[in-house]
Order: C-alpha cells, then structure tokens, then sequence
C-alpha cells in the first residue's frame, strides 16, 4: 500500500559522488559511510538509483519482498557471468530455487562435510607451520588454499583448473555495477574461466554423492528442472568462492591487526563462533546487494517511488552506529543479539550457502587456535577492488606455532 503522505515523508536527498570511482573502491567503508550518515535512503544521481544505507531500514526493507522485489536492480542486463536464480527471482519462483539450494547445503550434507573441513584445515596449517614460524599471504596462502581445497572437493570437481572459480566468482562479483573499462577488464579475465565452468556444471560431470548429482537428481525426481538445476550449481560456484576467500582473509587481517583479539579468543574458545560473525559484520564478503520497488515505499521517512531501482547496502550497515556501539571496532565477544548483521543478507534471500559458509569459516578458525600462538602482521595488505566484493588480495602475515 503506497505510503500516506505527510510533513514527515520526504524525497530522498541526492549522493551526489561516485560509489563506483577508483577512490571508492580504495575505500569502500569511507564512502558508504558518508551515504549512511547523510540519510538512511539516498538518491545516487549518476547512476539513477536509490540506496538503502542504514541497518534499521535495510532489515525493514528485506522483510517487505512483496513491495520491494528482487526481479530487476540497478545495471541489470543479461550477462553469462550472472546466474538467473535464486538472486533474480522472488516467489513462488524463488522458493522452489532456495529450498532446492538449502537441501544441498544444509542438514546432513553439512554433517557429512564437516570432519573433511576440519582434517584438511589442520592438514594445510599443520604444513605452514611444520618448520616453525612462517611469513605467509593470508589470501592465497591460507584462505585460497583451504577453500579451493575443500569446497571443489565436495562439489565433486576437477582438481586441475580450478583457480578457474576464483577468476569466475570475480567476473560476477563486477557484472553489478557500471560498464567502463575496469569491468570489461575483470569480465575478460573471467571470459578465460567460462568453459571451465560450463563444462564442470554439466549433468554428466557429476560425481556420485556430489553437491551437482544431488540437484540433478531433484531434476530427475521433477522438483525442478533441468536448466535450473545447473543454475543453481553455477549459483554456488560463483557465491561459494570468491566471497568466502575473501571473508576468511578479512578474518585473518582484523586479527592481525588487533592481537589483543587473538588474545582474548585463546582465552576463551567458545568465542569462535561470535568471533567469526564479528569478521564478517566488520569486513562484510559482500559490499551491497540489488531490489525494485514494486510499488512505492517509505523508510525512514523517505520515499522510494514505485519502479525506483535501489542497492542494499551492506557493508555501509555492518558500521552503523545506531546499531552498534563502537561500530570501526573489532571486537570478538561483541553481543549479537540484537540483530546481528547484515552480510548473509537477511529474510528470504538470506545467502544460501550462508550454513556452509560459516562452517567452513568456523572449522579454519578452531584448527588455527589450536596450533598458532600469535598472527601478526608483516607489510601493507592490499584491498581488491572489485565492484560488489570486498576483500584483501594480499594479507602478509607471520603465523607462530604455540610451543608443545
């Protein structure tokens, strides 16, 4: 129902910067707070689009799918590099899509997954450190390691070719933004990557008891089709790499810059899984998501009129202060209750590998605690830039094992 009109309704007052210029990306916290502090909704001019900013308001909006939709986005067009499903759809389309993509990421999968997340997390740090204290990239040395290890293992792929994932999930991660030189150059990078893909997603590829034979049987059994089916695998090979590399670098910068943290985590190991979400409200994987406004909509006392096309900011919300005390902080026993955050998404578009995601995550950070005494940093991590992602391309840290 559209919204009364009153003193209190206003137009949203217009951001009149570039999220999408170099200097954004640099620092895409900075920028996204200034949109945040100037009004829980803003008009982007340049681009013609509305941002949600504020957590309050996103959480709102996110619970309000009948009003404000997922079908269309800002710089939506037709690109291979952008599954259909899941993201693109809403109900009763989208149901089917999510319960097919949670039945193969959650429940008994994850059980069946676990113990190999946990031996070869403790096999891989166990190498790192075999001759004592090791200078390491935190990026490809770790995270890249462990994920391209063991997600494409259950997936039941190939072990050759399969940085092919990282050059894709990045090419998707830059299709949601501006066309200029800087996307058609991650695009062609992630060109190279598309066979692989392709060929790797088909039905005849997958292994027995693998995550791509379990949607292909749904196919079989008439739960959905075909076609589907092998988007909802590309949707997990795109999703399933590039962020949760990226979170679980993140995770190993904030603790390497504030070692007090690690400190307080070895102290207290129950802390692990409130440390990991803490990560990842603080570098959110994912730097904004995309809506339409079915019909018009007020938050925060500002009006999004109906067809207005809006980006859900994210990372902006994982700083608000109006929702978290001492929001630039990290701070692993921060309470949680409230809301938690935002970088799963939230409601029925909730991410659905998010229960995957977090174990994996979880499963690296225990084996870490039981084997390494200090993380400290050695030289300037660099941010990769990246239209929707955030993240680090290169955390340069010393691990140092605990003494026997």
């Amino acid at each position: 129902m559209t919204a009364h009109v009153s003193d209190e309704v206003r137009d949203a007052p217009v951001f009149d910067g570039d999220p999408f210029s170099m200097e954004a990306l640099n620092d895409p916290h900075h920028y996204d707070g200034l949109a945040r502090e100037l009004a829980p909704v803003v008009y982007v001019e340049k681009y013609d689009y509305y941002a949600i900013t504020r957590f309050a308001e996103l959480q709102k909006a996110l619970r309000d799918w009948r009003r404000i939709g997922s079908a269309d986005r800002p710089f939506y067009t037709p690109n291979p590099f952008r599954p259909t499903v899941l993201v693109l759809e809403d109900p009763p389309t989208h149901t089917i899509s999510k319960n097919a993509a949670m039945a193969v990421l959650s429940g008994d999968n994850l059980k069946k997954f676990e113990p190999y997340f946990k031996e070869q997390a403790e096999k891989i740090i166990d190498e790192i450190l075999a001759d004592g204290p090791a200078e390491i990239d935190g990026f490809r040395d770790l995270s890249v390691r462990y994920v391209l290890k063991v997600f494409p293992d259950v997936l039941g792929l190939p072990e050759e070719g399969r940085e092919a994932l990282l050059a894709f999930g990045d090419g998707v991660f830059n299709v949601f933004g501006p066309a200029n030189d800087f996307q058609k150059a991650k695009l062609a990078r992630a060109a190279e990557a598309q066979d692989w893909i392709e060929t790797n997603t088909d039905r005849e590829l997958q292994k027995e008891g693998s995550i791509g034979a379990d949607l292909y049987k749904m196919a079989d059994e008439e739960k959905l089709s075909g076609e589907v089916a092998q988007q909802i695998l590309k949707s997990i090979f795109s999703a399933g790499f590039d962020t949760t590399t990226a979170s679980m670098a993140s995770m190993l910068r904030a603790f390497a810059d504030n070692p007090g943290e690690w400190e307080k985590l070895k102290a207290n190991p129950d802390l692990v899984e409130n440390a990991w979400e803490e990560a990842i409200r603080f570098y959110p994987a994912s730097r904004y998501g995309g809506r339409i406004a079915k019909k018009e909509v007020v938050l925060g006392g500002i009006r999004i009129p109906e067809g207005g096309k809006i980006l859900t900011m994210w990372l902006g919300a994982g700083r608000d202060g109006r929702q978290y005390q001492d929001p630039d902080e990290f701070r692993i026993d921060r309470d949680m209750s409230n809301g938690g955050h935002l970088s799963f998404g939230f409601g029925i578009h909730t991410c659905a590998g998010n229960l995957i995601a977090r174990l994996e995550a979880r499963t690296l950070l225990r084996a870490m605690l039981e084997r390494i005494e200090t993380i400290e940093l050695v030289g300037e991590p660099r941010r990769a830039l990246n239209y929707q992602a955030f993240g680090h391309e290169y955390v340069p840290i010393r691990l140092t094992p605990k003494k026997n």
